[in-house]
């Protein structure tokens, strides 16, 4: 005979991620960075894009 029972999820298993994302957001405002994270396949031309940005 098969059970079953229902979980009731009350906190994202994220959240300690979300605070500690939180206080570097507050942490890098507070001292006026800007902080891009660029994500993409290898050889998709990241390097590319931010060298021809930034040179421009």
């Amino acid at each position: 005979m098969n059970t079953f029972r229902v979980l009731e999820i009350k906190k994202t298993v994220f959240s300690g991620n979300d605070e500690r994302a939180k206080k570097l957001r507050n942490d890098l405002e507070q001292r006026g960075v800007f902080l891009l994270n660029v994500m993409s396949s290898p050889g998709s031309g990241k390097t590319t894009t931010l060298v021809r940005t930034i040179l421009s």
